[in-house]
């Protein structure tokens, strides 16, 4: 029997792994470091991945987020990393400091905080509570900052947010129903979006950070809020004051006990003093808790059917009871109109989530 020989596509791939694996070799031997090595650490759904270094002088990491990979978006995503995690250490929040880089190439050498991610601990039955207050005073802080906005970013949108919200139509719709939207359908679900978007609060605008949960808080070796290190935020944005702080108590992978959601909102609120409006902040956490949720959906459906990652399906009952719940809200009532609508049973389980 002949062996079988590799196809074009494997070829491709382990020539783009090798050109990776050298570019990180030859960045770390242009620090000048002798006999440094690199662990890698588990990959996620990004297109980065990280490496402990072994043998450097302090604890570091060092990131590659590759310049060949898919233009989505289209420049090497370790400048808005470094521009934003600069502006976040100059309000006072514990981001990794950066130790070199090859912007070029995507190549980054960070602060190692270690292995104590948020999820790790609670995961270990570590107390919740202290840790996710220091998450909320994290936000509190940064929300109350003069110059938290004093940075050039994009902004968080109406046509963004449709654009996220679009995922699930565009991936959750079929897989629930075996049909593809209409675009007469895509257009009325635009139309209700945009209506639930115009009567956001004005004046609640800061740097958003988007991913703010568990996976992406860690318990470092800083004091007073800079125990709280911070990942993943190379996508950040200026929007509304209340996304991060429902991202955190609305997660997609974790359950978070309504006692310690009211909690924690109070507490928010507590340190906000009379700075921000209640009613808007409300409205406004309510509506992008159903949009969050609504592109999340589409996002785990989207991993598992077209990048073939089925480990997101176990979060897919959990982001529906949440997304549920939202529907439930007076606040979402014209969502739940355009569901109903269109003979939409949005509330059936989906049937990939169940193999």
């Amino acid at each position: 029997m002949q062996p079988q020989t590799k196809t074009k596509m494997e070829d491709s791939q382990t020539d783009i792994a090798d050109r990776r694996r050298q570019l990180r070799e030859d960045f770390i031997q242009s620090l000048g470091w002798k006999g440094v090595t690199m662990e890698a650490l588990p990959a996620d759904a990004s297109f980065r991945r990280y490496y402990r270094l072994v043998g450097t002088p302090k604890p570091m990491l060092l990131m590659q987020d590759p310049p060949d990979r898919p233009p989505v978006p289209p420049y090497v995503m370790v400048e808005p990393f470094v521009k934003i995690a600069d502006h976040m250490r100059q309000l006072g929040l514990h981001s990794p400091e950066i130790y070199a880089r090859d912007m070029k190439n995507g190549l980054l050498v960070l602060e190692d905080f270690g292995d104590d991610t948020y999820t790790r601990l609670l995961n270990r039955q570590v107390e919740a509570r202290p840790l996710y207050e220091m998450a909320v005073d994290v936000l509190s802080h940064l929300h109350r900052h003069t110059e938290r906005n004093n940075i050039s970013l994009g902004r968080y949108d109406d046509k963004l947010l449709v654009d996220e919200a679009m995922l699930l139509p565009d991936w959750y719709y079929p897989a629930l129903t075996g049909k593809t939207a209409t675009e007469s359908m895509r257009d009325s679900y635009r139309d209700v979006w945009h209506g639930l978007f115009a009567k956001f609060p004005k004046d609640q605008e800061t740097l958003v950070l988007r991913d703010y949960h568990v996976d992406n808080l860690m318990l470092t070796r800083g004091e007073g809020i800079g125990r709280c290190g911070l990942l993943d935020f190379q996508d950040a944005v200026i929007g509304q004051f209340s996304y991060d702080l429902m991202s955190l108590l609305e997660d997609a992978r974790r359950d978070v006990p309504q006692d310690l959601q009211k909690h924690l909102y109070n507490r928010y609120m507590t340190a906000m003093g009379g700075s921000v409006d209640r009613k808007g902040f409300d409205y406004s956490y309510r509506v992008l808790a159903a949009q969050r949720h609504a592109k999340v959906l589409g996002i785990f459906v989207r991993l598992f059917v077209r990048d073939r990652k089925d480990r997101y399906l176990q979060f897919i009952p959990h982001v529906h009871k949440l997304f549920m719940n939202a529907l439930n809200d007076p606040a979402l009532k014209s969502l739940k109109d355009w569901f109903d609508g269109n003979g939409i049973d949005i509330g059936a389980p989906l049937k990939i989530a169940q193999k």
